[in-house]
This record gives C-alpha cells, structure tokens and sequence, in this order.
C-alpha cells in the first residue's frame, strides 16, 4: 500500500498554477523489529534509493507494554533483552545493506513504535528541509489480532504526514 502514487514529486505552486519539481533526496524511515516483514521492508527501502540521491534510516523501538506494571528487576531485563537484540539487528542490517554502503544508519528509539517512527521522520524532514521527500516503510502486521485492534502500518497510515509504504 502506498498512500502517495509519486513519492519523488513535490507540487509547489502560487494561486491555481502548480510547479511539479522532484525532490533533491529522498530520505526512508523503516521500522525494523527483525520480523521477516521487517526485511523485506528493509530490502523495499534499498530498492527505493537506488540509482538516487538519498538515505535509509533503520529504526528498531523498543516498546515495553507498561512499565509501571513491572518490578525494577523485570524493566531491567528486559532494557537487557532490547540492548542485545539492538546490536543483533545492526549486525544484521549491515549484511542486508552491504550494497548501499554507507548511506544507511541506524537507531534506536524508546516508546510506542508508530509516534517514534514519526517523530523520526519529522526530524528528519527538518534537517534535509523542503529538498528532501521522506518516505515511511514498514513491514505489514503479522497477527490476525494486529488487524483487529490495529497495527503500527494503520497508525501511521492514519497520523502520518508523509507517504506510507506497507511491504507485506
């Protein structure tokens, strides 16, 4: 799904004559959890820069359902647990994008995965400025439930002020 049909134009324009330019750089956010969504959304956001100017930003958030209902010892293991899939998950990402050298980096973030995953793309947007088109990739919901309750693909399609790419 594609919330935007040409990701690479920017209508700009004064009064009722639009200017269609295409956008310097283009710039992917993609949410990674090492779900095999995640990858083929990893492989999607290569495929997206290639031949272009542009970059990918890898963003793994770390998401605790509630921290207030967990003892000191469980929040602890489990910010061990997201530490050590964090460095599993860059290693695994540098193999996967061996081909787009070093155009890609990698983040992490704490909270709920689809507000990190835009607050990334605004921070984004505001240091490339209007030069730069910036994308959201993510990988569709794995679970009946997901569909149910909603998903992070459904948030973002719903809050997000960028174009939205769910890879199934």
């Amino acid at each position: 799904m594609v919330t935007s049909p040409k990701v690479e134009e920017r209508i700009e324009g004064v009064g009722d004559t639009p200017v269609i330019r295409r956008a310097e750089r283009l710039v992917v956010v993609v949410g990674f959890d090492g779900s095999q969504c995640a990858y083929r959304a990893l492989d999607a956001s290569a495929l997206l820069i290639s031949g272009r100017v542009g970059t990918v930003d890898i963003v793994f958030v770390a998401h605790m359902a509630s921290a207030a209902e967990m003892s000191a010892d469980a929040v602890a293991e489990s910010m061990k647990a997201f530490d050590s899939a964090e460095l599993m998950f860059v290693d695994a990402v540098r193999d996967r994008l061996a081909d787009i050298e070093s155009r890609w980096r990698f983040q992490r973030r704490d909270g709920p995965v689809a507000q990190e995953l835009i607050a990334v793309a605004d921070e984004l947007s505001r240091d490339y400025g209007q030069d730069a088109q910036v994308v959201i990739v993510v990988g569709s919901a794995m679970h009946t439930l997901h569909h149910i309750v909603g998903s992070v693909p459904v948030a973002l399609v719903r809050r997000a002020k960028y174009p939205v790419v769910v890879v199934p």
